[in-house]
């Protein structure tokens, strides 16, 4: 008898692992997206002569089928919640290891991490003995198995339009501007000097503007004309209370918000041909931040108040030593002609104004201030929390998303600037675009409460305004090319540099070409990274979980100017970021 209950069991154990296997294969209708990681699964690889050659054929069927698997959305979101109670981290495919840090843990100084501190004061004793030559181990790879390769096509839509050249119209004088008391603004091109001259069109660069409080554009004008001669072109807006016009200095006029509502741009030549431009400001809603209500805290760490789930952080003075000892290893190894940064982010919590809830949660401000003693004065330990509280009102942080938003991420570049003696380019000057307004980020995985999937973001994009390029190589090694550092077609976080992969080189011709940067970075860097094109001619941006190549070895020839960290605050005070930082220059550490 009990033979024949083996026998049966064994055979229904097989009847489901076939059954699924079943399953899986011939599913009619196989994902292409996971809500849960909030990213493009892996698509059938393509057959050809070379994958066949090269295996990656066989290897994408194999990605392709783990990636699809059926109930992999709820298997992947049940391992989030085990995770979460027993305190592990999360890894999400298109994201950073996200570690929630209890703030009343205290200070951590001995663990499993071995004596990385003593290691790294070997290390940066070894860097001042001049007959140590720099370490060349070749640091372990690093991979991340749910990390997809970018999916959009490179396309000249990945930016936003392009504006069309201002038509030359013969003429005896050069183009020039007036503003008039009245905030219009007369624009000449060239000088009518003949009464058959006549505009037959005119067209403005944009017909509709989506902008929001702080931001701006450039509109400029196109114009056909019959004779020779020129134009007189008179700019006026509709409502100096939404929006004014300034002139720009390559034609047309710049805008600026200045407050909600609509308005309308008039560019009107002076025998009545007219075109226009629609603009609309929206009203972003950011969360409430010093609201009565209570907050709702879950045992991962994170919290729910007015409308949106906040991130906490402790500090680990272990941790975030050996984290700005880094930085140091780094600008004593590429030498003294190379500055070194650190610019840490602070997380969402950072905006709360509620006094009782202010009590009970971590003050970053005072964490990042002793992370700033620690550092050694060689390196520019970027202030970014005092610029950020002050315009804490703003939205610098998703509702949904554990990320910062590229409006959060601008002032901590205009902090960084100022602190290397650039000048920021002020918000308003860069062409924004809002790519997303339903964005529902990755806090849901993260907390699984249904309301939370009713958290909708706006995402807002600030393009560069200098014309880049940018090119990627993934975790297969494929190299993808694309005319910004903005991919629009993502429509959420992974629009800023596409996300994160191995190695970024973006160049900017208008920028002094020897002034290099390498940026390493978590997914923080990712909407960072674009407004470095202001100022630097290649940018070079590494995340080291997903490559092995050793940075010192790569660069040490190349005329490198800078370097700068980008993590959270979160990163800042754990081992695995600056472990890997240290590997990633050929350093053997625990």
């Amino acid at each position: 008898m009990k033979k024949v209950i083996d026998i049966i069991c064994v055979c229904l154990v097989l009847l489901m692992i076939f059954g699924l296997f079943a399953l899986n294969i011939l599913q009619p209708n196989r994902p292409t997206v996971s809500e849960a990681e909030k990213r493009e699964l892996a698509k059938f690889p393509e057959l050809s002569a070379a994958s066949l050659a090269d295996g990656s054929f066989f290897s994408g069927i194999s990605l392709f089928i783990s990636d699809t698997f059926i109930f992999r959305d709820k298997l992947v979101t049940l391992s989030k919640e085990l995770d979460s109670l027993k305190g592990l981290k999360y890894s999400l495919g298109n994201g950073d290891d996200f570690v929630v840090i209890d703030p009343n843990k205290g200070n951590k100084t001995e663990d499993d991490d071995g004596q990385m501190g003593s290691t790294l004061d070997d290390l940066l004793n070894n860097l001042d003995n001049p007959s140590t030559e720099p370490p060349q181990t070749e640091p372990p790879v690093t991979e991340d198995p749910e990390t997809e390769p970018p999916t959009t096509e490179v396309s000249d839509t990945d930016s936003p339009d392009t504006e069309p050249e201002y038509v030359e119209i013969p003429s005896v004088n050069a183009p020039g501007q007036i503003q008039l008391d009245n905030g219009d603004i007369v624009e000449i091109v060239g000088y009518i000097k003949n009464e058959k001259y006549e505009v037959t069109e005119l067209t403005l660069s944009k017909t509709s503007l989506n902008l929001s409080e702080g931001t701006g554009a450039v509109v400029t004008a196109n114009v056909k004309a019959t004779g020779s001669g020129g134009a007189a072109l008179k700019w006026h807006i509709s409502d100096s209370e939404v929006a004014t016009i300034s002139m720009n200095t390559s034609g047309g006029v710049s805008i600026k918000v200045v407050g909600k509502g609509e308005c309308t741009l008039t560019c009107e030549t002076v025998n009545g041909v007219s075109a226009s431009c629609v603009i609309k400001v929206a009203e972003i809603n950011s969360p409430s931040t010093d609201g009565n209500e209570g907050a709702d805290f879950l045992p991962n760490g994170l919290f729910l108040h007015g409308g949106a789930v906040y991130t906490v952080t402790g500090y680990n003075e272990y941790h975030a030593k050996n984290y700005v000892q880094t930085a140091l290893y780094y600008k004593k190894l590429f030498g003294d002609d190379v500055r070194v940064s650190v610019v840490v982010a602070p997380v969402s919590s950072m905006v709360i104004d509620n006094p009782t809830l202010k009590a009970q949660i971590s003050d970053q401000k005072v964490i990042l201030d002793k992370m700033a003693a620690l550092a050694d004065p060689s390196v520019n330990f970027v202030d970014t929390h005092t610029l950020m509280y002050e315009h804490r009102k703003e939205y610098l942080f998703f509702k949904s998303d554990h990320h910062w938003t590229a409006r959060g991420a601008y002032y901590a570049y205009a902090a960084f600037a100022e602190s290397l003696g650039f000048d920021a380019t002020p918000l308003e000057r860069f062409e924004y675009s809002i790519l997303s307004e339903n964005y529902n980020g990755s806090m849901y995985t993260y907390t699984q409460r249904p309301e939370v999937k009713n958290y909708l973001d706006t995402v807002e994009a600030f393009y560069p305004t200098k014309a880049h390029t940018m090119t990627i190589t993934d975790v297969y090694g494929r190299v993808h090319n694309f005319n910004s550092s903005i991919v629009a077609g993502h429509r959420n976080y992974l629009s800023f540099i596409s996300g994160d992969h191995p190695f970024t080189v973006i160049n900017v011709p208008e920028n002094p070409q020897d002034r290099n940067i390498i940026v390493f970075k978590d997914s923080f860097g990712n909407a960072f990274v674009p407004f470095l094109c202001e100022h630097y001619g290649n940018i070079f941006v590494i995340d080291t979980r997903h490559t092995s190549m050793n940075v010192y070895e790569y660069f040490k020839d190349y005329d490198i100017t800078d370097i700068v960290f980008v993590n959270n605050i979160q990163a800042a005070n754990s081992a695995s970021w600056y472990q890997m930082y240290l590997k990633a220059a050929g350093a053997a550490v625990n």
